[in-house]
């Protein structure tokens, strides 16, 4: 698996937290949590989704990577 960003990281984190999510829900999260605006959010979607990371269907956001096996890949590139 490709290392995350530390930006896609922590949107990582608030997937996890609350997934699945449906993507306004998940920008409002965002918002609250991380300080990241409309467009900083979608644009990280965007690029997780493209890397297969997680998927964006219906705007329902979910996961295609575990929590430990990003944590696993991060340990691994130290």
């Amino acid at each position: 698996m490709e290392k995350l960003f530390d930006g896609e990281y922590r949107l990582m984190e608030v997937l996890w937290e609350s997934a699945p999510v449906n993507s306004t829900q998940l920008v409002t999260l965002c918002r609250e949590q991380l300080g990241w605006t409309k467009s900083t959010t979608y644009t990280v979607l965007r690029r997780l989704a493209d890397r297969g990371v997680l998927k964006n269907e219906n705007a329902t956001v979910t996961s295609l990577v575990t929590k430990q096996e990003v944590q696993r890949s991060r340990l691994t590139e130290m």
